[in-house]
């Protein structure tokens, strides 16, 4: 990448800015779906794929399972280090790209979670996310996506919605494109006197 070529969204969207605002009221009702729905047993061993600051890794390993968390984000797997050290926890917590996963055959379980694939703008390239995953899994691993319903938003798309988090104002300005299934949300954060211009784009 030259130095003219701006980062990738996700290389800056995933920071400081993002643990301020992310807020999911909801995490132990998905961690309750997760334990129900996938029958997990203590020995299994489980991937989170874009595991981000540890949302649901920690609640997992405080669940008594062997978790491993993936990201590409320092800030993320930083702040899922001190929280799992704060909540006497020792997870193995891995910096990689998702379509370069560094394991074979090591996992019976692999998450991909909020929505953590289609960031890339090639199939090719979202299509080799899905391998490393398949890769990871031992033979007859299972392999849970949650991504968004495309109808869902076509039906439903907000063009513009407007957000209060403690300390910061927020707005997203939302477009999705049909024919390529993508979607962009433009985000302006207003912080301390402070503007700042983020985006995220998601197949």
């Amino acid at each position: 990448m030259s130095s003219d070529t701006p980062p990738p969204w996700y290389d800056r969207f995933f920071s400081h800015e993002y643990l301020a605002f992310d807020e999911h009221p909801h995490t132990d009702l998905e961690i309750e779906f997760l334990l129900q729905f996938l029958d997990l047993e203590q020995d299994l061993r489980i991937l989170d794929v874009g595991c981000g600051y540890g949302r649901h890794l920690i609640p997992l390993a405080q669940e008594g399972f062997s978790v491993t968390g993936i990201d590409r984000s320092p800030v993320m797997l930083s702040t899922a280090h001190n929280t799992a050290q704060n909540a006497g926890l020792t997870l193995p917590l891995v910096r990689a790209d998702m379509r370069a996963l560094p394991f074979v055959e090591t996992f019976d379980t692999c998450l991909s979670l909020f929505s953590s694939f289609g960031y890339f703008d090639t199939e090719d390239e979202n299509f080799r996310v899905l391998q490393n995953i398949a890769d990871a899994l031992v033979p007859g691993g299972q392999f849970l996506l949650e991504t968004v319903n495309r109808d869902f938003v076509v039906r439903h798309l907000i063009p513009t919605q407007v957000y209060r988090p403690e300390g910061m104002f927020l707005v997203e300005e939302r477009q999705f494109d049909p024919i390529s299934s993508r979607s962009r949300v433009d985000v302006t954060v207003f912080q301390n006197n402070e503007q700042t211009h983020l985006y995220h784009s998601i197949r």
